[in-house]
């Protein structure tokens, strides 16, 4: 199996600086002034591609398991398109790019004993390195020049750079005859390019530049990133009775509150609030409070296991403070569903429940990983998270918590229906009309027909939105249906 380094990168310069010109077009294209648009899948294959072909060019043997987080990175650039959630569209990006980082890492990592700490500064480091990368592909360009000045010049470089410039120069004049003299070819070339404009020009070069430099940036951090020999604290320079005592009295407190969260919460279901307190109030006055407790205590006992040698006590009280997790966790998820129950989902609570289920099973891989030390933590939460956030991003959370609220208002208030046209996403677009039919009536009769003006006015912006044949998007377009049916029949 080959290996990886930045002279081998060096010297590998013009095919590396090609693929990532290659792979600037493909950005460039997907992405410029779109990126949500149907061509974002196409984005994260290019990017796929590239890294394959990167690494086959260096000699490096692609693993199965880098398909598996491929196979992840193409679920996420789909599941893009079929929403217009700026939440997730984040999140996607953000999934996309830490299931690439982990693939390489797995991908240049022969061992398969690492910590979960030792994965979380793997990425880091190999982040930075990345970050600091960004101006290899000019440093880089220097030193080969100066390399090969000595040696025979390429005899296939001028000539190409020659032929790609010839070409385009004719094909700028040509390609402007070549759509007026078809209508056909004209409107799809029209249709790809509207919102290139010939004022733009700088705006494609700049995303061209950008998607090049950041590419060659992650090949050249991945070159230059050394797999070193396992770096965890050395268990057994603590004391395990420092850990016992530590743990010890977490684990009185956590089940004494466990306690009593099981015998007044869970057990007594029918016994209603306490005096006074609203459901809001209820929620919120210990939701957030446990949450933090719960990952904190998810951090403390990974670091625990990270630094005391092994015994049995203290096995024990980490498993004590991990069910007590558990318990904590679905004590939170219990009081957000008495919250649901009063008010109704929202995207946040929707979210929060997703949380703290994910929550809920990270933990049971920390207990697993307490009980038998070889057990690979970092790859079952990566799991995990990745396989419930990919599921939830093809939810389309704000249409789901509107069918929700639908089959439980018989009437719903104005207020109500601002709240899911002023901060949902256009997931929503199709259940708005059905809402503005349920709004209930002002007391004394007198109907307040604003809420009518707003909703035409919503749709009427949905219609306004420009959406070409690159740019298109299922949550758009489903919008855009939902308007043309609603102007025809308003309420």
């Amino acid at each position: 199996m080959g290996t990886l380094s930045i002279n081998k990168l060096e010297e590998n310069y013009i095919f590396t600086g090609c693929l990532c010109g290659i792979y600037g077009i493909v950005f460039t294209f997907c992405l410029y002034k779109n990126l949500s648009g149907i061509t974002f899948p196409l984005f994260v294959a290019g990017t796929i591609v590239t890294t394959v072909l990167f690494l086959k060019r260096m000699g490096i043997t692609v693993k199965k398991e880098f398909m598996l987080y491929a196979a992840g990175m193409m679920l996420l650039g789909i599941s893009t398109v079929l929403t217009t959630s700026i939440f997730f569209h984040f999140f996607n990006w953000m999934g996309i790019l830490l299931l690439l980082l982990t693939a390489v890492l797995q991908q240049l990592n022969e061992d398969s004993g690492w910590s979960f700490q030792h994965y979380i500064v793997s990425l880091l480091i190999l982040t930075g390195r990345t970050m600091i990368s960004v101006c290899d592909p000019f440093i880089h360009g220097m030193r080969y020049k100066r390399a090969r000045k000595q040696k025979e010049k390429s005899t296939y470089l001028k000539p190409v750079l020659a032929g790609a410039s010839v070409a385009a120069a004719i094909l700028f004049v040509v390609l402007p005859l070549l759509v007026y003299s078809d209508r056909v070819f004209g409107t799809i070339v029209m249709k790809l390019f509207r919102p290139v404009h010939f004022g733009a020009e700088w705006g494609i070069i700049l995303t061209f530049f950008l998607g090049f430099i950041l590419m060659y940036a992650f090949l050249s951090g991945m070159s230059g990133y050394v797999i070193r020999e396992r770096t965890d604290i050395v268990k057994g320079k603590v004391n395990a009775v420092s850990g016992i005592t530590f743990a010890g009295i977490l684990a009185a407190i956590y089940v004494f509150y466990s306690a009593i969260q099981i015998l007044f919460l869970f057990l007594r279901l029918d016994s209603g609030l306490p005096a006074g307190v609203t459901y809001s109030q209820y929620a919120n006055s210990g939701f957030w409070q446990l949450l933090a407790v719960s990952l904190i205590n998810f951090v403390t006992v990974l670091i625990c296991i990270s630094i005391f040698p092994e015994n049995k006590i203290l096995k024990i009280l980490l498993m004590t403070i991990s069910v007590c997790t558990c318990i904590m966790t679905l004590s939170a998820a219990y009081r957000m569903v008495l919250y649901v129950k009063a008010y109704h989902l929202t995207f946040l609570r929707i979210l929060v429940l997703w949380f703290l289920g994910v929550l809920l099973l990270i933990m049971f891989g920390v207990m697993r990983s307490i009980l038998r030390k070889q057990f690979r933590l970092f790859q079952y939460i990566m799991a995990v998270v990745a396989v419930s956030y990919i599921g939830l991003s093809f939810v389309r959370v704000d249409k789901a918590a509107a069918e929700y609220n639908l089959s439980k208002w018989e009437q719903i208030s104005q207020q109500d229906l601002l709240q899911h046209i002023y901060t949902g996403s256009l997931d929503a677009a199709p259940l708005i009309a059905k809402m503005g039919s349920r709004v209930a009536v002002p007391e004394g009769g007198i109907e307040d027909v604003s809420y009518k003006q707003l909703i035409t006015d919503y749709y009427q912006n949905i219609l306004d939105r420009e959406m070409t044949l690159r740019s298109w998007n299922y949550s758009l377009s489903e919008a855009k249906k939902a308007a043309r049916e609603y102007m025809k029949h308003p309420l």
